[in-house]
């Protein structure tokens, strides 16, 4: 018997053979698939053949699956954590809903929420960012204390919000 293992045990006065298959592949099976390889172009024109081109298209979009995406062609954006700079260098921004902020050029990141332009009671006003003012967050005393002049100012046709922009920046020594 080749390539099987032959086993004899002992049970009560009797005996039982196991006869077990050896580790591995037949050689039949072997042969088998050396077959199947050499012919496998064979194999794939019969089955285009027969199933109309699917077979083939399903295998390209198999394969297109696992190809990972290149960088010809597209934007790439890092995502990654902006550079801080130590120094920050603040600029002022009034916004189109007429926030009032002051922003780093480097960064790009709010550094001070100054107030809002808001309308009340018909008058357009600057009003500094204060918890009586219905803001969550107060601004810092420091820099209230120096715009503290232009709260509630309007801005009308004498006194603009370009106006207000520069009086902001020369408060705050912006120039």
């Amino acid at each position: 018997m080749d390539g099987t293992t032959n086993v004899r045990i002992a049970l009560f006065g009797g005996s039982m053979d196991i006869i077990s298959r050896r580790s591995g592949p037949r050689e039949e099976d072997k042969q088998a698939k050396a077959v199947v390889r050499q012919n496998w172009g064979t194999i794939e024109r019969l089955a285009d053949q027969i199933s109309g081109g699917s077979y083939s298209a399903n295998k390209a979009r198999v394969a297109s699956r696992k190809i990972q995406p290149q960088a010809s062609g597209l934007i790439i954006v890092d995502q990654a954590a902006r550079p801080r700079v130590d120094v920050p260098d603040p600029y002022l921004r009034i916004s189109l809903n007429g926030r009032v902020v002051l922003v780093d050029k480097n960064s790009g990141l709010q550094l001070h929420f100054l107030g809002q332009v808001r309308r009340l009671n018909g008058v357009v006003r600057f009003q500094i960012a204060s918890v009586a003012n219905g803001f969550i967050t107060a601004l810092d005393p420091d820099l209230t204390e120096l715009i503290r002049d232009l709260a509630d100012k309007p801005l009308d046709g004498g006194y603009r919000e370009e106006d207000l922009s520069r009086d902001l920046k020369s408060r705050l020594s912006l120039d």
